[in-house]
């Protein structure tokens, strides 16, 4: 049975719940963040077919590039649907901005419509093989053939590329700190950037990959080099700068709270129990509090000591 069967087989049922569900709330909400830039934030009321993270799209003079494909095929062809209802111009490119799974389950469904999908190198490398580490060791062999299935980026970069649709300019950078191979996409005309999981707005962020150091210095780029733009994350409202600002703070006291626990001498459960009411106390309002606190805990915990797994980049 070929990958493209496979994924068809996979993505019917997940088509006619969606078709079923037609009048539960939509798997995201479209804004209008620059002339022809939309950002598809995630709906969290939405039970059917939920997109699990944001996305977005670019229309230029020729063309449409759209920013990351949602963790659901059926959210993803709704995206496409949405982008029909603006333009007829072909989908020229994809962009994933990481190899997480919640950005990328859709890129069959953008391949499938004409789309180039591009990403930094190291999305290609790990796509199929780092995303089986979320199901656990009790991985079905549906959800193997699922990761399996992903189209990759038949494009990769090392440190970043430009982009034309027509007229328009596209910037594309990797940056260090969520995965170890993160894109940011810059719309110069729009003065509108996506951060993908280099931002998450009021949220506490996933940090099993992360390289918490050089992503606070990465936050500072993106302070300083676009201190009026609109900024999309990868979770979260579309925000600005001083969420961008708010973010970094929350990854900075993290780390030093941490630090702080670790010279105390305190380590596992007991580290985690001094540095909770910490961040509970600045940042228990933020969404994913309750689900990713902890976790954050003992991944920075295991960072600072040089003792944490993260994926290893390509020989370069």
């Amino acid at each position: 049975m070929s990958a493209k069967t496979k994924f068809l087989m996979l993505l019917i049922p997940a088509l006619a719940l969606f078709s079923a569900a037609a009048d539960a709330p939509a798997p995201f909400t479209l804004h209008q963040v620059g002339p022809g830039v939309w950002a598809a934030i995630d709906n969290p009321a939405a039970k059917a077919a939920r997109a699990g993270a944001n996305a977005g799209f670019v229309i230029g003079s020729d063309g449409v590039l759209v920013v990351d494909t949602f963790e659901n095929p059926a959210a993803a062809q709704e995206l496409l649907n949405q982008i029909r209802q603006k333009t007829n111009l072909p989908i020229r490119f994809v962009v994933n901005t990481h190899y997480h799974l919640d950005h990328v389950a859709g890129n069959n469904i953008f391949a499938a419509a004409g789309a180039t999908i591009l990403a930094q190198q190291n999305v290609r490398a790990w796509e199929r093989t780092e995303n089986k580490k979320f199901f656990g060791t009790k991985i079905t062999p549906e959800q193997t053939a699922m990761i399996e299935s992903l189209a990759l980026p038949s494009i990769t970069y090392q440190d970043g590329i430009q982009l034309y649709l027509g007229t328009r300019q596209v910037i594309i950078r990797s940056l260090p700190g969520h995965t170890g191979g993160d894109s940011a996409v810059f719309i110069p005309d729009a003065n509108v950037v996506f951060f993908g999981d280099l931002f998450w707005n009021h949220t506490l962020p996933n940090l099993i990959d992360a390289s918490t150091k050089p992503w606070i210095e990465t936050l500072d780029i993106g302070i300083q080099n676009h201190p009026d733009a609109t900024f999309v994350p990868g979770h979260g409202e579309v925000g600005r700068v001083q969420d961008v600002k708010d973010f970094r703070g929350y990854l900075s006291d993290l780390r030093a709270d941490v630090a702080q626990a670790q010279a105390a001498g305190k380590s596992g459960d007991a580290l985690t129990d001094a540095v909770l009411p910490e961040l509970q106390q600045k940042y228990g309002s933020w969404d994913a509090f309750a689900y990713f606190a902890k976790p954050d805990i003992h991944y920075t915990d295991q960072e600072l000591q040089g003792k944490k797994r993260i994926p290893q980049p390509l020989a370069q």
